[in-house]
């Protein structure tokens, strides 16, 4: 072995161990992980506020009408990893490690994950691809991606191929900082570790040596993607959306808008906010005429959690993850999001870039 190039292949593994899952449970593929679906192909979700509660959900009564429990049943057997729970209603819910897992009434179609950021606590039940302790998954404009343990975007040089030399030497690092591997490291799934000449390691994924761009400064940034030669190490791209919005920036984080900017809202209807709203399900008159609807013309196709319904007036009606889309007529300019900034109808959220919802808020104000 020579001293330039040490690449450990002591292990050879597929990218997720062998899982065992209850009956009616399986997995759909993505770049970063398996995410947990039902016998039809349906998204399941976690809960954080499930977090730290033992042996029981937090979700019952009315909001198990938005988020019905993934029902295990009483004789099911649990394979490793798995557990069940009582409900109050006297059956019994699957958990995986602990955390309960449900259904969300809203999506639409198999593979829809339109319950991700919904309140800011429920999440797609997930499995996340092998990786070493010192590295992490981040989201950035292009998607999923992997970063190191403080949220810094990790980057592969195009022209590095697997089994070569890293091609990054000399004056390349110094913009360029290879991802250290501890010294006893080892190779397993899609990871394996390089020797470098000054007697460091560096990890290694599917045949590409890991940096991280000294140009980067703060999470998310991808300076590095504008450098000739480079790329960021996409796990899995960002969601899909129709041609006609944009990105801006504002004091709350990134906001989707239309063509002109102006930020999109959707107002979510679901069952348990009937506990702090009369009439949830008014449409037409009852909504505020400072929220204008966001109609699609005859030739719009639907897009990932964008999809298109027919409203009164023989109108088309662009909605987000399965609700009505919306601007609001106090926002002037891109990145504004006056129609929820002093809170307001808390039926309405901004659509913000990473998925989550800004719902009534004081950001800036």
């Amino acid at each position: 072995m020579t001293r330039s190039l040490l690449v450990l292949l002591l292990t050879t593994a597929s990218a997720f161990a062998a899982e065992t899952l209850p009956a009616g449970v399986g997995t759909r593929a993505r770049g970063d992980g398996q995410v947990l679906v039902d016998a039809k192909g349906m998204t399941l979700y976690f809960n954080d506020r499930d977090e730290g509660v033992k042996d029981r959900s937090t979700c019952i009564e009315e909001c198990a009408l938005s988020w019905p429990p993934m029902v295990a049943a009483a004789d099911a057997a649990a394979p490793a990893g798995w557990t069940t729970i009582a409900r109050p209603e006297g059956t019994r819910q699957w958990a995986y490690k602990g955390k309960p897992v449900y259904h969300y009434g809203q999506d639409a179609f198999p593979g829809a994950e339109f319950g991700e950021g919904v309140e800011s606590v429920w999440r797609v039940a997930f499995i996340p691809i092998p990786m070493p302790a010192e590295i992490k998954q981040g989201a950035t404009v292009p998607g999923k991606v992997l970063t190191d343990a403080k949220g810094m975007t990790l980057y592969t040089m195009d022209a590095d191929t697997p089994g070569a030399k890293p091609g990054c030497v000399e004056k390349c690092l110094w913009s360029w900082t290879p991802v250290t591997a501890p010294l006893m490291a080892r190779a397993f799934a899609d990871w394996t570790v390089v020797n470098l000449d000054n007697g460091s390691r560096q990890w290694v994924y599917k045949g590409k040596p890991l940096y991280r761009f000294t140009g980067d400064i703060a999470v998310a940034e991808i300076n590095g993607a504008k450098q000739k030669g480079w790329s960021v190490t996409v796990l899995e791209p960002a969601p899909s959306r129709p041609p006609f919005t944009t990105v801006s920036y504002s004091d709350a984080g990134e906001i989707v808008g239309n063509e002109q900017g102006l930020t999109l809202y959707s107002r979510e209807l679901n069952p348990r906010l009937r506990r702090f709203f009369q009439n949830p399900n008014c449409e037409g008159e009852c909504v505020d005429p400072m929220w204008v609807p966001v109609f699609a013309p005859a030739d719009a196709k639907p897009v990932g959690s964008w999809m298109i319904i027919d409203v009164d007036g023989g109108k088309r009606q662009w909605t987000y993850k399965g609700n009505k889309v919306y601007t609001n007529v106090n926002d002037k300019k891109p990145g504004d999001f006056r129609g929820i900034r002093f809170g307001g109808d808390r039926t309405f959220s901004a659509i913000m870039r990473s998925g989550l919802q800004m719902q009534g808020t004081t950001v800036g104000g």
